[in-house]
């Protein structure tokens, strides 16, 4: 320990107080490192590398400290309360108008009387001080609530600023969990009446839990005023206790469930001060308000601290109690009041301000406005900044506190981006979309308050924040929502709810609003209205009435969001007022609390969708053909929101299977409800059967009218067959003749045109093509996508989701095209067009719909497609047609017996027969086969067996067998098998098919599996243990499925934890014909499950990759992969 005083030269500019004592210069006992580290590492000494020098030297009033931790926060207002004496900290306004400032003299000699006055509150029996917390819980009056906690500090405590938003259950938590040991409690009734109910829970609740003592909160003349302000303030000597004891506690929101504690040490505590030295405006005494951030919150308190290193003046309000509530017009009156420079403040008052003619102005001759803890209205920001408005996006956290530049120089148009701070250690994980979580790794200049992962064996901070980059602008970033609030759906498919919430809570109705549907098939969203538009939701006329109010703002939603995350109208949810939402201390919607508060009517709501329908389609009065046809009419353009042609396949035109649920409800519902019979006969499919107007119109006309319609229409075996040949004859007439140009040579190099290069497969080959020397040129074909992205950002999104380097975009050997092969010139244009007829070598055709639901009729467009594609090869002027390879499925050869080995040659159409997928894959087979028999045309049919994930895991999520992995824990068994099967990864699977466009095959068909297949048993044996689920025959684990099946339609689901409630309905549930189907033959054949058992001779002789004996198998390791992916897009629930 050491005695020390500070000697600047800077000491010398202090002036004299006007009316008051000079301060006196400060001998006070601390303790100080002597070395840059100290032996003992638990309290080591370790100091802070340094900040940059940007200070202005011409202020006179401050003395930027030492800011290597050799001196303490609680130090450096010491530092400041002599070295920066008549610097100013504080400015308010008050009611009449006079501007009041408070030095940092002043402030630290409040600071030293608030220490005095909680070691006098605590008592000698306070324990050690290092441990010792104490609390407040009280409204936030800025400056005596601040000057407490820096009080507490002082006197080598550790605060604890509580929000008064909190429940006592919240409250009584957060002191067990912190072991409090007394409370400054506000003087207001409401929140004596708060501190005593918690102390009631604390005591049944927690009944170990010590007991706070409790006293008032300090308040500004206890601090500040007359009768304190002339008496000597006693020394309180301070240690120096090391950067990496505990500083003080904030603590989290608690949106979810309780809020949690959050320490700071010293050391955290100086690195979030430093933070504005890292900007590019110097703040040293420009004004910023805090008028409308309460220093109880992260926020407030923290960008207060910054002030020591900073020399920022803080315009708060006026001391007060009870204090002042700040709302927009206060706020804004009290920083004009203040001449403040910048406004520190949330998006509501900035959106408020902004429809107010004085406010822009005003706003407009300022500094600019900073503006955190969410987003801030697009339309409103852009309009601040065309009146000279300059905004600022402050990123910060509680864990990390400001992650990005603060302040930048300029912003302009680009406001809702930033920069990350140059101090920061960001990883950006991809999400999808485009979108990236950010994570934090510690170094020298920032360690997070929480760590809760590891990047490369280094601690860091996983936010679940996702950020996602400007489209054009690089190092640019925008918040677009949080990992945690990301809604899974049991399609697999995701909805980010932030963007669209925060489209709903512009609407004048609309008070508050949360989206739901985590394992669902759909989204929705509940709805709180505001005060003067509440009503009792029970009564079903006003909630039309008000789904109505909103709807055009729902519309805009549905215009900005995925196609599967838009909202149907009986998918909206209106709040009760006798069930309000709860809210957080920064005035967001605890979305955990209030989901599970409306839990039930949730419930009731999905169990309503097999029924719902749209009920504001009049029903026909009769169902004659013209009647039926006219309703069939408006309820398609309804549901889809576009009028389709009466002939046209409604699922070429976008219909996806939520669609056809609605259009089906509707109309059996019509039926029901006009003509008065039981429609439990009519089969679930009739939709995807009759995929037209016309059809569905004549469908439901002899539904109505009870007409039978014999099995042979359609349904049958046969018709079925003949429906696949006549689309092979439809698509095989009239081949056009190749007629070589002798003036153009094969290019040395391959020219290869890929279509669908988004989905998984597509993504690797175009990653692998780009790379390849012998490949020359890269044409990536792709259809316009139905939310209209660019296809270069849906191209990247697509990369970067699969870990796959996506800067092959800027090779000038890659050319990406939007367009369709149905139209003329492939939608591409004719230049485009007859460039790539000139030079293309090469075609593998990988865009194919996968969607097990329709019928081979709602193919058509695919299979004519691929027509166009063989036409386009053939008018090729190159010596030898483009050749083309053609992906097929081994899902037609899904009904081969299960003991046949199956040869790499054409099959039979029953084998296909049952989902129009695997039918039009057999149809377009036969079709090449056609081709390379009448034409020049040498194609070459790769039927692919099962891809699994490559090196990274990577496996889409909807499929069969990762939705068997996701019921293993739920049903507590994995089905076994001791046979193998020959499933091939991702990687492996693109470089074959590569390999393939310079081979041939006299069949001109070759199968895609691995050739050494291993054990499905050991791939279970992995899961098993992953799970500790047993291993049990696959007829086991289907009477599992379902009983678990039964169970779920009876809501008699026993209560479990982790991942056994993993979501509301496993996907497994959702295949379960399919499942069904393979019991059949499960106990069959050479292969696990019965599963086709396809040659791979002639596949070998065409690829050295498969060739190769040393071709990496299958093992624990690919699981374990698959496992962490899964894990990671939110299939299986992520192990705590």
């Amino acid at each position: 320990m050491m005695r020390f005083r500070w000697d600047s030269p800077q000491a010398s500019r202090v002036s004299r107080f006007s009316g008051r004592r000079k301060p006196p210069p400060l001998n006070i006992v601390h303790s100080r490192p002597r070395n840059t580290e100290c032996s003992d590492m638990s309290t080591s000494y370790t100091l802070l590398p340094p900040v940059p020098q940007t200070r202005d030297r011409s202020c006179t009033t401050f003395c930027v400290p030492p800011l290597d931790g050799s001196l303490t926060f609680p130090q450096l207002i010491d530092f400041h309360g002599q070295e920066s004496a008549n610097h100013r900290f504080f400015v308010y306004a008050e009611e009449d108008g006079t501007v009041e400032s408070l030095t940092w003299f002043h402030v630290s000699e409040a600071v030293r009387r608030g220490a005095l006055l909680v070691k006098e509150r605590l008592g000698p029996k306070a324990g050690m001080a290092e441990s010792t917390v104490v609390a407040i819980l009280s409204p936030s009056d800025s400056i005596p609530y601040a000057t407490t906690i820096m009080g507490i500090m002082r006197a080598g405590y550790v605060p604890f600023p509580i929000s008064t938003r909190n429940s006592p259950a919240a409250i009584a938590y957060l002191l067990e969990k912190t072991s409090v040991q007394h409370l400054f409690v506000g003087l207001e009734q409401a929140i004596q009446t708060l501190t005593a109910d918690t102390i009631e829970v604390l005591k049944s609740q927690h009944p170990s839990a010590t007991v706070p003592t409790t006293s008032p909160m300090p308040v500004f003349g206890d601090l500040y005023g007359k009768e304190v302000e002339n008496v000597a303030v006693e020394n309180v000597p301070y240690e120096h206790p090391g950067l990496d004891k505990r500083s003080f506690l904030l603590h989290s929101s608690g949106s979810t469930a309780f809020p949690k504690p959050i320490p700071f040490t010293h050391r955290s505590l100086l690195q979030f001060v430093r933070s504005p030295l890292y900007g590019e405006r110097d703040l040293i005494n420009r004004l910023l308000s805090l008028h409308s951030v309460p220093m109880s919150h992260a926020m407030g308190i923290i960008v207060t601290f910054m002030a020591a290193a900073s020399g920022q003046v803080l315009a708060v309000p006026a001391p007060k109690t009870p204090p002042t509530i700040p709302t927009a017009d206060l706020v804004i009156r009290s920083s004009m009041a203040t001449n403040v420079d910048l406004i520190l403040t949330v998006p509501s008052m900035v959106e408020s301000w902004s429809q107010n003619p004085e406010c822009v102005t005003w706003l407009g001759a300022r500094d600019g406005v900073v503006y955190a803890g969410g987003p801030l209205n697009k339309e409103r920001g852009d309009y601040l900044v065309s009146q000279g408005t300059s905004i600022f996006n402050l990123y910060a956290s509680t864990e990390c506190g400001p992650m990005n530049v603060f302040l930048p120089s300029e912003t302009g148009d680009d406001w809702e981006y930033f920069r990350f701070a140059s101090y920061v250690n960001v990883k950006l994980e991809p999400y999808g979309n485009d979108e990236y979580e950010a994570i934090f790794v510690a170094n020298e200049f920032l360690r997070p308050n929480k760590l809760n992962t590891k990047i490369d064996e280094v601690d860091a901070y996983s936010t679940s924040d996702l950020v996602a980059p400007h489209p054009t602008k690089k190092g640019l970033y925008k918040i677009v929502g949080r990992t945690d609030d990301q809604i899974m759906h049991s399609t697999g498919e995701k909805t980010n709810p932030g963007p669209l919430e925060t489209m709903m809570n512009q609407d004048q109705h609309v008070q508050a609003c949360v989206m739901f549907g985590r394992g669902q098939f759909q989204a929705g969203i509940l709805v709180e209205p505001k005060p003067e538009y509440s009503f009792d939701s029970s009564d079903e006329a006003k909630v039309a009435e008000f789904r109505n109010k909103i709807w055009p703002t729902i519309l805009k939603m549905n215009a900005f969001a995925p196609q599967h995350s838009r909202l149907f109208k009986e998918m909206i949810l209106v709040a009760n007022p006798s069930k309000p939402f709860s809210w957080t201390a920064k005035r967001t919607v605890r979305r955990g609390a209030v989901t599970k508060d409306y839990e039930n009517e949730i419930n009731a709501l999905y169990d309503s969708v097999e029924a719902s329908s749209q009920s504001s389609v009049t029903p026909p009065a009769s169902w004659d053909i013209a009647s039926a046809s006219d309703f069939v009419r408006r309820v398609a353009a309804q549901v889809m929101n576009r009028t389709v042609p009466d002939d046209d396949d409604l699922f070429q035109h976008g219909c996806d299977s939520l669609q056809a649920t609605y259009i089906r409800n509707t109309l059996l519902r019509a039926v029901r409800h006009t003509r008065k019979i039981d429609t439990r006969h009519v089969p679930e499919s009739f939709v995807y059967e009759n995929p037209t107007v016309t059809q569905l119109s004549s469908f439901m006309s002899s539904v109505a009218l009870g007409i039978d319609r014999p099995e042979s229409a359609g349904t049958s075996t046969a018709a079925r067959v003949d429906a696949m040949h006549a689309m092979v004859a439809k698509y095989t007439a009239g081949f056009p003749t190749h007629s070589a140009d002798p003036r153009i040579t094969h290019s040395r190099s391959d020219v290869i045109l890929v279509t669908g290069t988004t989905g998984s497969l597509g993504s690797h080959l175009l990653s692998q093509l780009a790379v390849n020397e012998e490949v020359e040129h890269v044409y990536a074909l792709n259809r316009p996508s139905m939310d209209h992205l660019p296809l270069r950002e849906r191209q990247r999104s697509a990369l970067v989701d699969r870990g796959l380097d996506a800067s092959v975009l800027d090779s000038d050997k890659v050319v990406l095209l939007e367009g369709d092969l149905t139209k003329t010139h492939f939608g591409v244009g004719e230049a485009v067009y007859e460039q790539l007829r000139r030079s293309v070598t090469h075609i593998i055709h990988n865009a194919w719909r996968v969607d097990f639901v329709i019928a081979l009729s709602s193919f058509d467009l695919q299979v004519q497609g691929l027509r166009s594609l063989i036409d386009f090869a053939l008018s090729s002027p190159l010596p030898e047609p483009p050749r083309l390879i053609f992906e097929s499925s081994m899902a037609a050869l899904q009904g081969t017996p299960p003991q046949e080995f199956i040869l790499e040659t054409c099959s039979k159409p029953e084998y296909a027969l049952g989902m129009g997928y695997a039918e039009s894959k057999w149809v377009s087979e036969q079709i090449l086969f056609a081709a390379a028999e009448k034409t020049a045309l040498s194609p070459l049919v790769a039927r692919l067996g099962q891809i699994c994930g490559g090196p990274d895991g990577v496996w889409n999520a909807h499929e069969w067998f990762p939705s068997i992995v996701q019921s293993a824990p739920a049903l507590g068994c994995f089905p076994d098998d001791a046979r193998p099967v020959d499933w091939i990864p991702l990687d492996l699977a693109t470089a074959t098919l590569i390999d393939f466009r310079k081979a041939s095959s006299p069949t001109h068909l070759v199968h895609l599996v691995h050739p050494c297949a291993v054990s499905w048993h050991t791939l279970a044996v992995a899961i098993s243990a992953e799970f500790g689920v047993l291993l049990v025959p696959y007829a086991t684990w289907l009477s599992k499925l379902e009983q678990y099946a039964a169970q779920s339609l009876s809501g008699q689901h026993e209560e479990g934890a982790g991942e056994a409630r993993m979501v509301q309905s496993l996907r497994a549930l959702q295949l379960l014909p399919m499942f069904r189907g393979v019991a059949e033959n499960a106990g069959k054949g050479r292969r696990a499950l019965g599963l086709p058992y396809m040659d791979v001779s002639r596949a070998k002789d065409a690829s050295p990759t498969l060739a190769d004996p040393e071709l990496r198998q299958l093992s624990a390791e690919d699981v374990h992969r698959w496992l962490a992916y899964w894990r990671k897009v939110g299939l299986l629930c992520v192990r705590e």
